[in-house]
């Protein structure tokens, strides 16, 4: 049986080679890419877009007025918004930095308000066991959405990574704290 990224679950996912910059109150995550191929983040967004529409996943591409560059969708439930910064360091030298923010599409949005508010409602109108039903069903439905954000995080992060070794980037902070590139940038 043949596993895609669209089955995230069953999904033998590789330790992290590349150190992650997360920050949990953003639900974003940052990584950093060097080299000396000139290679501008067009091509490396269109290797991800390759990669991802190979495997059914939504995309929408920015038309030049959002934050982002890509929105991944996955689901109905979630999407990842994923941005990228080129840094020129003479001649053909770049860091591509590369951030990626989970966010709940629109339709998860509408689901968590009309649980608020028919929760809200019920109370109001005296109905405490809908109430608590209605907010058990909400606090399954986060649930799941917080969950299958997490797996699209994960998802993209290793799109990102096989996406980095094919058109050969480099990553600027490995686990183990050591910089790949360091002594790379460094030199003149």
């Amino acid at each position: 049986m043949t596993q895609t990224l669209t089955q995230a679950d069953l999904i033998q996912f590789d330790l992290p080679a590349h150190r992650v910059n997360i920050s949990w109150s953003d639900r974003t995550y940052e990584l950093s890419y060097w080299t000396e191929a000139g290679i501008e983040k067009e091509n490396l967004l269109q290797k991800v877009m390759d990669l991802l529409l190979a495997h059914k996943y939504f995309i929408a591409i920015d038309r030049g007025w959002s934050d982002w560059d890509l929105e991944v969708y996955q689901g109905i439930w979630s999407k990842v918004q994923l941005k990228v910064c080129t840094e020129n360091h003479g001649g053909k030298k770049r860091v591509l930095r590369v951030r990626c923010a989970l966010r709940m599409s629109q339709l998860a949005i509408m689901a968590m308000v009309g649980y608020c508010l028919f929760a809200i409602v019920a109370i109001v109108l005296g109905m405490p066991e809908v109430a608590k039903l209605t907010i058990a069903l909400g606090t399954l439905n986060a649930t799941v959405i917080l969950y299958q954000n997490f797996q699209l995080g994960r998802v993209l992060y290793q799109v990102l990574e096989i996406v980095a070794k094919r058109i050969y980037l480099l990553p600027i902070q490995t686990t183990n704290n050591q910089s790949v590139a360091e002594s790379v940038i460094l030199q003149p």
